[in-house]
């Protein structure tokens, strides 16, 4: 795949993190086969990979620990630039900034750090990279330390994956108190881009239900894509392929070209 810096655009990267502070709820998923679809779509596509877990990286056909250089090594200056780790994958315009397990090392090695919550920002502000693509991508750990608090520093856009469940809603809740404070004390221009919905299933009385009280939430877009919960995403995440490219007619890849449908709309 050719370089995606040979030829920068006149613009700058949305950049789009998915957000959750539970794990299970669809992150992963969303964020891989969201990238593939907007890559499908002819956006070149930069997916980063902010979860020591490496799920990401492992989702996109990557083994994280056979990978050298990471994610890991922008933070912590074993790099030159963030390109050094950029990693073609095997679809046209999506590339990948891995991760491996010993990002959760980083945090501890940077305490003494001053703007350690900005260094993602810094990192990507500079070699052009916001030039070099359409969207760059974020998936992030479950939780609000500090992997997540620097993507919220670096983007402009929050997608949160709700999951139907009981928790769902005090999840949601968490995620809009964390991205406040994060627009008041790092990032005036991050905005909540929408809800989706995932692992639906409309036969029982509860998922519609709670379909309908999310969309009551004021001030809240939640996207008509739902995301149903099927054998063809469980069997990707194995496979290391988007479903778009696993089982490219089923009912998930086309949920996904859906939402990336419905994102190009709002942004």
């Amino acid at each position: 795949m050719a370089d995606p810096q040979a030829h920068p655009r006149d613009h700058v990267a949305i950049t789009i993190a998915c957000i959750s502070g539970k794990g299970g709820v669809g992150k992963t998923t969303t964020t891989i086969n969201l990238a593939a679809a907007l890559a499908e779509r002819g956006r070149r596509v930069l997916a980063v990979d902010c979860d020591p877990q490496s799920n990401l990286t492992s989702g996109l056909g990557f083994d994280p620990y056979r990978i050298p250089v990471t994610i890991g090594d922008v933070f912590a200056g074993r790099v030159r630039s963030a390109p050094d780790a950029f990693l073609s994958t095997h679809w046209e315009n999506l590339w990948l900034l891995p991760a491996k397990p010993d990002l959760s090392a980083v945090e501890n090695d940077l305490n003494s750090s001053l703007n350690r919550e900005l260094l993602l920002r810094d990192a990507l502000s500079r070699d052009g990279i916001q030039a070099s693509f359409d969207f760059i991508l974020f998936d992030t750990p479950p939780n609000f330390g500090f992997h997540t608090v620097n993507v919220l520093a670096a983007i402009r856009y929050v997608l949160i994956p709700v999951q139907m469940s009981g928790y769902a809603i005090k999840g949601l809740k968490e995620v809009l108190r964390t991205v406040h404070a994060a627009r008041q004390r790092l990032n005036p221009e991050l905005r909540i881009l929408g809800i989706v919905a995932t692992f639906v299933n409309l036969r029982t009385n509860f998922s519609r239900d709670m379909l309908e009280g999310l969309r009551e939430i004021p001030n809240l877009t939640v996207f008509d894509t739902i995301i149903k919960l099927t054998v063809k995403l469980q069997e990707t995440s194995l496979a290391g392929i988007p479903v778009t490219s696993y089982a490219a007619s089923s009912e998930a890849a086309l949920a996904y070209r859906s939402l990336a449908d419905e994102v190009l709309a709002h942004v």
